[in-house]
């Protein structure tokens, strides 16, 4: 927000120093980020007066110059201007002078003659007629009234003031404006605010004879404001409110334009004016766009609307985007006779997504989208009104034309002073809390320990209810000064923090992984549609239940996540490339899918791992498993076979415990390793980390030391080739003995290279297990033993006719 210092002068009376009134701005929470001179590149150029002129007697057009800038001794300029006299004053660039384009001035010897400067016109200044009558000759500038030689040239032209460059914050939209900031420069300067009386112009005639105005979203446009004007003069707009635009970064064009923007620096409040006989029947509507909809806009361009886009239109087409951009159908031209002023509000919601939609914000959307207010609109528009009065800018017709839909009344809250002292550890009386109070005009009554305060319509900051006292005390602090409040220690209850269930587990998931050789790896939630096709994940697999990011930043990101295992090849082939020795990763990280059409996506929680290098393979991951179940206390878990497709077909296994199923462990299928550029192969384990927390054992169960001697027993046995290991242990385990049976395991595994090689039939294979046998109660003995490996091979041969291999 650009503060110039001759408009802050109209309303408070500037007592400080600059650096004090930067210093004091800052204390009320306004950073002044910097300040700028109204001639910021001028330097060391004054006024002289020239007292001779001679031709330069090698030069046919140059002539030389005796000039007085007040010093004793004259100097010499020589110049080839021709509009210079005796007697004139005009500005000089002395030696070390810098000039608007960088120009550095140096004393040069021209043909013969040393040249102690030169003479300024309004380019080589940066300034026109605007800043001063006469500086957009193409020449010298004469000055046109009389100044002391050698003063500073911004001090004869009345521009040696400065413009304060003020940071915002986004809660204060207020200040947003000259008068709203001035308000608070006036509080931190401990002046009172000069604020400026509007005056109501009461037009001829009757406004509804020439314009219309139908909301038909007032939701999104709570309240339109208008006025006409008729018989325009369209031309520039006077010199001080030229240079007032100017100061502020922004362009004349014309008086009725130039009014709308003085009244947007002034007020903070976005206007636009409508040529009226570009406007069908004067009727404006305020609607939703139609799909695909195209508007020319002020600059030219088509722009594209959608239905959730506001569009000022009038009943045949377009004439504007609401908070955006005027129609180029409707724009001010010198042929206008007639004018529709427009100061409306709008949804902030509505036109941030409307710029962003369109790629296009301006000084109007960016004020919409921080917030305006529905009393501030129509003070807007009277000052405009006020302003085409007294410039004779045209004839006003009839009173505004006013549609409302918010709630313009005045609004109340009350604030506990206690509680408020008690924010600020303070001991502000409800009087004293007043009396700052209305230093920014926020008028306050004191009633016993309370606050009875009348919000202002501009301070839409300020809530009602439970914020209240935090608002105030907010205003309170700042006012009083920060400064000014004794530095204490900070104090209140203290509680002993704990970590909750489930943190605790995955805290636990995480150590013991790390325990097994694992590093961790976190990346990115979002991931592309061809990850699926590389991962060769089936279009009916519910992986496929992606949820589209509506705003990606790419088409790489443009979905969220169903697997971590992407991620995690992702992963492998980077550490691969850079040789950094790891070969084990693990991530816990959520994944979405889309498969609740009435609500938001379903949120799950995955642990995958990845393993690669020449000491990995399928049984190193599954005893990784086996032993994080270990630690977690988890049992009756199974490997069966299965599991996705980018798994090799052999040598997958989905995890199940007690028949849920959690998750699944496999080595990468050659063809995915292709699609992902993976140099080796590797083995890849996802489970679901809710289902395994349900599976953890609250309580340890104390397992004593066996008292007496395990005995080992192997036994090789024949069965069909697609029996599954898994199934062969699960039948060992359930035999039916009076010994304890522990510690099953495969430890060979063998196929016939041809019918009957080694004695095994056609389709069969032989597999070998080792198995303990124990007792609680006493050391066994040979017939013991005997007995549970005839069960044993008995139930084998029952459950899946199976034969001992002699």
């Amino acid at each position: 927000m650009k503060l110039p210092l001759k408009w802050l002068k109209d309303y408070v009376n500037y007592n400080v120093s600059h650096d004090e009134f930067v210093r004091r701005m800052l204390l009320r929470g306004f950073e002044i980020a910097d300040v700028i001179p109204e001639m910021p590149n001028i330097k060391n150029v004054c006024v002289c007066t020239i007292t001779n002129i001679e031709q330069h007697p090698n030069a046919e057009r140059l002539r030389v110059c005796d000039i007085d800038i007040g010093e004793e001794e004259q100097l010499k300029i020589v110049t080839n201007a021709a509009n210079v006299t005796v007697g004139c004053q005009v500005p000089v660039a002395l030696d070390g002078a810098r000039l608007t384009d960088g120009m550095e001035v140096k004393p040069t010897k021209m043909r013969g003659i040393m040249s102690y400067g030169m003479f300024c016109g309004g380019a080589e200044l940066g300034i026109n007629d605007v800043e001063y009558e006469g500086a957009g000759v193409d020449s010298v500038l004469i000055l046109n009234e009389r100044h002391p030689n050698g003063q500073r040239i911004q001090e004869a032209l009345g521009l040696d003031d400065v413009i304060f460059d003020i940071e915002l914050t986004p809660n204060r939209p207020d200040c947003q404006s000259i008068v709203g900031i001035c308000r608070e420069a006036a509080s931190a300067l401990g002046q009172p605010f000069n604020e400026p009386v509007i005056e109501r112009i009461q037009g001829e005639g009757n406004a509804d004879d020439y314009a219309s105005v139908t909301i038909d979203n007032p939701e999104l446009c709570p309240r339109y404001c208008a006025r006409v004007v008729t018989d325009l003069k369209i031309e520039p707009s006077p010199k001080w409110m030229q240079l007032r635009l100017k100061l502020v970064g922004l362009r004349p064009i014309n008086n009725i334009v130039d009014i709308t923007n003085y009244v947007l620096i002034e007020y903070g409040h976005p206007m636009h004016a409508f040529d009226l006989a570009c406007v069908e029947g004067g009727h404006i509507i305020v609607r939703n766009a139609d799909e695909g909809e195209v508007v020319t806009t002020l600059d030219g361009k088509d722009r594209t609307m959608s239905s959730d886009m506001l569009l000022i239109a009038d009943p045949k087409k377009g004439v504007g985007i609401a908070g955006v951009m005027g129609g180029e159908n409707s724009e001010i031209t010198a042929n206008t006779k007639a004018t529709l002023f427009e100061s409306a509000v709008f949804i902030p919601s509505n036109i941030r997504h409307t710029t962003q939609k369109l790629h296009h914000s301006t000084d109007s959307s960016a004020r919409f989208v921080k917030g305006v207010e529905a009393v501030n609109a129509e003070i807007a528009v009277n000052r405009a009104i006020e302003l085409v009065y007294k410039l004779g800018a045209g004839r006003v017709i009839g009173n505004m034309i006013d549609v409302c839909a918010a709630d313009v009344s005045e609004r109340n809250a009350i604030a506990d002073c206690d509680h408020i002292n008690s924010i600020l550890d303070t001991e502000f009386t409800a009087e004293q809390m007043c009396s700052l109070l209305a230093s920014i005009n926020i008028p306050a009554v004191p009633e016993g320990n309370k606050l009875n305060i009348t919000v202002p319509h501009f301070r839409t900051d300020i809530e009602t209810g439970v914020e209240t006292d935090w608002d105030i005390a907010e205003e309170i602090g700042r006012l009083y000064g920060y400064d000014n409040i004794p530095s204490t220690l900070m104090h209140g209850d203290t509680f002993q923090g704990k970590l909750g269930s489930r943190f605790a587990f995955e805290d636990l998931v995480k150590d013991t992984m790390v325990a097994l050789g694992f590093m961790e790896a976190y990346n990115y939630n979002f991931t592309s549609p061809q990850e699926y096709e590389m991962l060769r994940i089936p279009e009916t697999d519910e992986k496929r239940l992606t949820v589209r990011i509506r705003n990606p930043f790419g088409e790489d990101q443009s979905l969220m996540r169903t697997t971590l295992i992407g991620g995690l090849l992702r992963t492998m082939l980077v550490n691969y490339n850079r040789k950094t020795g790891v070969g084990r990763f693990f991530e816990v990280g959520n994944v979405h899918f889309n498969n609740n059409s009435e609500g938001l996506p379903e949120e799950r929680k995955l642990l995958s791992f990845i393993c690669f290098g020449t000491n990995e393979n399928f049984f190193t991951a599954k005893g990784v498993i086996e032993q994080l179940f270990n630690v977690l206390g988890v049992e009756n878990a199974r490997f069966d076979a299965g599991g996705g497709e980018y798994f090799h077909p052999g040598r997958k296994a989905i995890i199940s415990i007690d028949g849920d199923v959690i998750g699944e462990l496999g080595t990468i299928n050659s063809k995915v390793q292709k699609a992902f550029g993976l140099p080796s192969y590797s083995i890849v384990a996802e489970l679901n980390f809710d289902k395994l927390m349900n599976h953890i054992r609250a309580v340890r169960k104390y397992r004593p030391i066996p008292k007496f001697p395990i005995v080992q027993r192997d036994i090789a046995i024949i069965v069909d080739k697609d029996v599954a290991a898994q199934n062969v242990i699960d039948v060992i385990n359930s035999a039916k003995v009076r010994v304890i049976i522990e510690n099953c395991r495969v430890f060979d595994v063998y196929y016939p290279t041809e019918p009957g090689d080694k004695g095994i039939p056609e389709g069969k294979k032989s597999m070998a297990f080792s198995f303990d046998l124990r007792s609680d109660e006493r050391t066994l003995n040979d017939e013991d033993i005997n007995q549970a490996v005839k069960a044993i091979l008995k139930t084998l041969k029952f459950r899946l006719d199976a034969e001992l291999r002699s």
